[in-house]
């Protein structure tokens, strides 16, 4: 007696191959979908709150949006599933495009746009109302200086935009430090936690993705 399964080997390679050009892309993009999922929350979570004071959680999130493209555009649902799957990426990035994010992330000098000084907000005064989308126009040094109680001053030394709380001469609030230029210390660990989560959490995604799709496809195809 003899038993041949050639013809059967080559129906299987060909169901193989068919399987392969229609859900490998889709595991693809899954994975790659888990993981951008993954990595935006632990940036939000972990790597945003140990690099600044989180108030706005607008902020957090709108900095650390998924996308794909270069230069990248911001998508969700539907619209982010098919670009991930015909571009094969998927992206995190800072949608406002605020320079000083990137400095935190890589760390640098400011110097003035315009004039010879930069306005640093004050810690106490102007930086814990920052939003999402900065700081707002009332709260900008031009704008603090067109107020009745507002002025330029030297406080020990440092030049500074102030204002008076009251009626007063004193006491006084430092809404602004005027320098030629700032230091900026890489404070924000973007790049590194990102590049870290993404080698831990795409090779588990890809294994629980296509381990999925293959007992589901294997069921209904033999």
């Amino acid at each position: 007696m003899r038993v041949s399964i050639l013809s059967d080997m080559r129906r299987f390679k060909r169901s193989m191959n068919t399987i392969e050009k229609k859900e490998f892309p889709l595991i693809v993009r899954n994975s790659l979908l888990d993981t951008g999922v993954k990595t935006q929350s632990k940036l939000r979570n972990q790597t945003y709150g140990q690099a600044f004071t989180p108030r706005q959680k607008q902020f957090a999130k709108i900095t650390t949006s998924l996308g794909t493209g270069s230069p990248a555009r911001f998508q969700s649902g539907a619209a982010l599933k098919k670009g991930v799957e015909r571009r094969r990426e998927i992206v995190i990035f800072d949608r406002t495009s605020k320079p000083y994010m990137q400095r935190h992330s890589i760390g640098g000098t400011k110097r003035p746009i315009n004039g010879t000084n930069i306005a640093i907000p004050g810690r106490k005064t102007v930086e814990p109302k920052r939003t999402g989308r900065g700081i707002r126009k009332s709260l900008r040094p031009t704008a603090v200086l067109d107020q009745k109680k507002a002025f330029r001053t030297k406080v020990n030394g440092q030049d500074v935009i102030a204002r008076r709380k009251g009626k007063s001469k004193y006491p006084i609030e430092v809404m602004y430090l005027m320098e030629p230029s700032a230091t900026i210390r890489k404070t924000y660990n973007f790049y590194e936690d990102s590049a870290l989560s993404f080698r831990t959490e795409f090779p588990l995604a890809f294994r629980r993705n296509f381990n999925a799709r293959m007992k589901k496809v294997l069921k209904t195809t033999f």
